[in-house]
Formats: C-alpha cells, sequence, structure tokens
C-alpha cells in the first residue's frame, strides 16, 4: 500500500472527525486497511484513507496519485512535506501556490479540527472555509442505507472520515450528508450525542459559511435527549431523576438552548421534566415499573429523539456497532492526547 509500512508513525483519524497518534503493526493492502495501535496500546483496523502518514519517500511523487511530476512540478505542503499535483488536491492549487507558504487540506483539518466545534478566527480558519467549499469525494458515489443514517463507504463531512451519525454529526438539510461537530465552525455551543434539532446547512451547499439554526424542543424532547446522551456517556440504562436527569440539564441549562424553555424557572423545570417522563411511556420507563426505585428512568428503546421531520416515530435501528469500533467516547475515556502534524 503506497505511502505507509509496517513501523510507520501515522495520525488516524477518528469517527469523531479528529487525528489521534498511532503506529502501523500490519497493513492489508487488499482491504486497503492497517491495523493501527494506539498510544493507549489499543489496537484497530483504519482505513487507508482515515490515516495521514509523516514520512515522505525518496521519489518524488504525488501522495495522492502516486505518479511522478507532469508538466508542472509538484506543490509540497509547508507542514507535512508531502507532495500534490495542483488537480489532485481539494480543491486545486491555485497557479501561484508557493511551496514555502501553502499548506495542504489534511493538514489545515488537522490544526483547525476541534471537540466542541473548529476554530473560527485566525489564518487556519480562514483556510479551513475556503477547503469546505468542495468536498474531496463524489456525494452521488455513496451507498446509503434506507434512512440515510450511514454509508458503506465510511466517508462523512468535509474531511471524508469516518463518523457516526449518533455521536455529534450534524445532517445537511440540503444533501443529506454527515458532519463531525469538530469539523463544523458555525456552532455556539458543543453537541450532546443525539441532538438533531438542528436545521443545518454545510459550506459546499450554502456557497460559503455555514448556515445553522435551532428547532424548537418541547419538554419530552429535552428528556428524551438527556437520557440518550447519559445513557452513552455513563453506558446505563436508567438514571435518577433528581441527582442526575436534573443536576445534568441545571448544570448545562444554557448550553442546551432550549428557545422557548429557556426562561423557564428553576422551580418549575423539575415538575415539567417529570411530568414528561411519567406521560411518555412509549419512550421512558420508570423505576416503579420493573420494580426498582421509583426516582430511576431509562429509554424504552436507547435511541435519540425523532424530529417531527422523521419518516418513522422513532429510529430504532442500531447505530454501527460502538462496541466493536473505537468510539468517540472511548477516545474520551482513555484521554488520548490529540496530535497534529509535525511544526504545529
Amino acid at each position: 500500500m503506497g505511502g505507509v509500512s509496517e513501523g510507520d508513525d501515522v495520525l488516524a483519524r477518528w469517527s469523531d472527525g479528529l487525528l489521534y497518534l498511532g503506529n502501523v503493526k500490519r497493513v492489508d493492502g487488499v482491504k486497503q486497511c492497517c491495523l493501527v495501535r494506539f498510544e493507549d496500546n489499543s489496537e484497530f483496523w483504519v482505513l487507508r484513507k482515515d490515516i495521514h502518514s509523516f514520512s515522505v519517500g525518496v521519489e518524488e511523487v504525488c501522495c495522492i496519485c502516486d505518479a511522478p511530476p507532469l508538466k508542472e512540478p509538484l506543490i509540497n505542503c509547508l507542514k507535512c512535506r508531502h507532495c500534490y499535483h495542483p488537480e489532485c488536491h481539494t480543491p486545486s492549487i491555485e497557479p501561484e501556490a508557493d511551496s514555502n507558504s501553502w499548506i495542504c487540506r489534511q493538514c489545515v483539518f488537522a490544526v483547525a479540527t476541534k471537540r466542541g466545534g473548529a476554530i473560527k478566527r485566525g489564518r487556519f480558519a480562514r483556510l479551513m472555509q475556503i477547503m469546505k467549499l468542495r468536498l474531496p469525494y463524489q456525494l452521488s458515489s455513496l451507498d446509503w442505507d434506507p434512512q440515510h443514517l450511514t454509508n458503506q463507504q465510511q466517508c462523512y463531512c468535509y474531511c471524508a472520515g469516518p463518523g457516526e451519525w449518533n455521536l455529534k454529526m450534524l445532517q445537511c438539510g440540503s444533501c443529506g450528508q454527515w458532519f463531525h461537530e469538530a469539523c463544523t465552525q458555525c456552532l455556539t455551543k458543543p453537541l450532546l450525542y443525539g441532538d438533531r434539532f438542528y436545521e443545518f446547512q454545510c459550506s459546499v451547499c450554502a456557497n460559503g459559511p455555514e448556515t445553522i439554526q435551532r428547532l424548537p424542543m418541547s419538554w419530552v424532547d429535552l428528556a428524551h435527549l438527556v437520557l440518550y446522551h447519559l445513557s452513552l456517556c455513563c453506558k446505563r440504562k436508567y438514571f435518577d431523576f433528581d441527582h442526575e436527569i436534573m443536576s445534568f440539564a441545571n448544570e448545562n441549562w444554557d448550553s442546551l438552548l432550549l428557545g422557548s424553555l429557556s426562561d423557564t424557572p428553576r422551580q418549575d423545570r423539575c415538575h415539567n421534566l417529570l411530568n414528561a417522563l411519567n406521560s411518555n411511556k412509549d419512550r421512558f420507563v420508570s423505576g416503579k415499573e420493573i420494580k426498582k426505585k421509583k426516582c430511576l428512568f431509562g429509554l424504552q428503546v436507547r435511541a435519540p429523539p425523532p424530529l417531527t421531520s422523521d419518516s418513522s416515530p422513532l429510529i430504532t435501528d442500531p447505530p454501527i456497532n460502538i462496541t466493536q469500533r473505537r468510539s468517540h467516547l472511548e477516545c474520551i475515556s482513555i484521554a488520548k492526547r490529540r496530535c497534529v502534524c509535525p511544526n504545529f
């Protein structure tokens, strides 16, 4: 497999859109993937498309097509020193580009992406916005499931990396593609897991900066979202109403961006949330129904809250098996150090 060999240190793009440092232990040229050992000694297979190598070959060839210079010389990235044909890079490299200052798409995203949303100011923020006007793949070539949640190629977002739609991703209302929280520049607050209550348009469809608008939420939606988020974070089904559900809601009240619910006095929030949990048995189950404490609540089905625009009342198909693939949650739990290209 061109460009990557056993023993190489690499950056692997994960399903959260971020890059993590690892070492290649095995290379499968047939399946176009590598077994990567990460800094916590865990090992996972990563698709070649999601691996960014530090190594630069002796021969000067394009890192995209592996071909030598053609009519025009190759352009070197200032940071990673990888070479590109001007037309192989997305977007195409301008004729006046200088190898002493030009930075490739991979390195721009390595610097600009972060949890909670990409950087919004500075040189790399501006470069990222330019890069985001075009996708580095053909959207029409992706094979989607019937609900348009996952594709076979595991290709999402501006970065073309893997993703899990229910783990902090936004779906563009125009093209239907899913985008990582870490790669978007429009968010004012971090996403919760399963939070799809946004009307979002990507930079490609907007032909400029992304647009986003918070959708209205009901108390039932809020209760469902909090329970779903807690169930993924804590890997439990049932949560104490006062000490966990209500506590989480109050501590994150401003970040939840609840619209008309935002002005609810603190003393009234408890009544409204408790009423939502007790009055919607199709969504929630209480502890007293399963001979546990009545102050405990959980979801009937661990799935994100549905939108009114959903064709089905509730998405119950399980997301990608997060016990077999390294999820965003696992990356957080091991406190893996995020790395970017050298010299940043």
